[in-house]
């Protein structure tokens, strides 16, 4: 993985947020998932991996004062711009965790198959999700924290 450039901000808000899903992770589970169901078995894989390669980000980042609070890479708290593949508009959305008491209709949680197929996406990422809602096609323009 090639090194990137973070704010010092953003650089911190990664280490925080990578404790506090740690420190999560379990009430996710045992909250969202009842019992050993497949369902909780896979959103427990995505988790393991999202913590792991959100890991390995910040080991290959660098440091800087001058940068902006941008990131190449989609996580949990991060603001977004996408555009809509089917109709090529472009609108903001943040992807939450259920867990977050304050919602607004441009929030999606990571548990919706919308907001875990953008987890860990990078800019320019294009994404196809079947979800209750219909077929959505998106690409990430942005990423900011």
């Amino acid at each position: 993985m090639a090194k990137v450039t973070l704010s010092q901000t953003a650089f911190e808000y990664l280490v925080k947020h990578l404790v506090e899903i740690e420190e999560e992770k379990n009430k996710f589970c045992e909250q969202y998932f009842m019992g050993l169901s497949q369902e909780r078995r896979e959103f427990e894989k995505l988790i393991k991996d999202y913590i792991e390669q959100v890991q390995q980000f910040i080991g290959n980042a660098k440091k800087s004062q001058t940068a902006d609070n941008s990131i190449p890479l989609v996580v949990i708290g991060s603001k977004l711009e996408v555009q809509d593949l089917d109709d090529r508009e472009v609108f903001e959305c943040r992807i939450i965790s259920p867990l977050n008491g304050s919602v607004n209709e441009r929030d999606i949680s990571c548990l919706s198959p919308v907001g875990r197929s953008l987890l860990l996406k990078k800019v320019g990422d294009e994404i196809e999700v079947n979800a209750p809602g219909g077929l959505f096609r998106y690409k990430v323009i942005s990423v900011q924290l």
